[in-house]
């Protein structure tokens, strides 16, 4: 019954929607969280009136974020901590990069020594990808810097591995090559540690005010409106354990992957 409904509904607008697609992708979490919030609170407001309703609305919010954190906006965020760290440590490894090549190593020697280092985290693993490419796989080393280049999650990672690529095949100086990008990469470190401080004071006054001071006006606006409707304490208190013990800890766990993503990795 449901497939003959579709299927109606594609042939009358279907053709016509999909031209519009494109223009909603950023949308879909808020199209999600709008559809179920209509039709959760539909449903519970004909089998329990206002307290249905009330239940709706809490299940609606709390649902859909949750599956929108674990399969839309987790994978994303753990992609771009990743770029972050990369950048991070960015500076750091360049101006070790910047030594060695200034010693006369080569190229390939500089990552296979720049793996081996692991304080330099996930720029680390990309080197020790690079040092596979060229050691075990065969690759030349541009070709290893290329294909680096088109695999990292960091574009500053990914321009270093070009400006690299280009000194080495024109026949520049990778040491001068390296210590001017270790000089720039370093001061855009300062700006964003700045930057981040600032962020964080923002966020730190949004969380006490959406969590600890939301909670309580949500606690004592509950406990109110169950003196002007039909609602029995219990299912006031069930509405309160629900945001206290899922709201609160989902809205939490969203404030510091929001913290992390931010952060540059030095000061985590």
């Amino acid at each position: 019954m449901l497939e003959k409904y579709a299927s109606f509904c594609y042939d009358q607008i279907g053709v016509y929607a999909l031209e519009f697609v494109d223009y909603f992708k950023d949308l879909r979490p808020q199209l999600v969280f709008v559809g179920s919030l209509f039709i959760l609170c539909t449903v519970l407001s004909l089998m329990m009136g206002l307290s249905g309703f009330i239940l709706g609305i809490t299940l609606s919010i709390v649902l859909p974020t949750g599956v929108l954190v674990a399969t839309y906006l987790y994978p994303a965020i753990v992609i771009k901590q990743r770029a972050s760290e990369i950048r991070d440590s960015l500076p750091f490894a360049t101006m070790y990069m910047a030594t060695l090549a200034g010693t006369g190593t080569s190229m390939s020697e500089v990552f296979r020594n720049m793996a081996e280092v692991k304080q330099y985290g996930e720029v680390s693993k990309e080197a020790e990808k690079i040092s596979k490419d060229v050691e075990t796989f065969g690759m030349d080393m541009s070709k290893a810097l290329q294909r680096a280049a088109e695999r990292t999650p960091s574009e500053n990672f990914k321009d270093l591995m070009w400006g690299m690529n280009h000194a080495m095949t024109s026949g520049g100086s990778m040491k001068s090559f390296l210590q001017e990008r270790s000089q720039t990469l370093m001061k855009d470190y300062q700006r964003r540690i700045e930057s981040f401080s600032e962020q964080l004071s923002l966020l730190v006054e949004m969380y006490i005010t959406v969590v600890i001071v939301g909670s309580i006006v949500f606690t004592s606006m509950s406990a109110v409106m169950s003196s002007f409707t039909s609602m029995s304490g219990e299912f006031i208190v069930l509405i309160q354990i629900l945001a206290m013990f899922v709201g609160l800890p989902l809205v939490s766990g969203m404030f510091i992957l929001m913290v992390r993503g931010m952060a540059p990795g030095g000061i985590r």
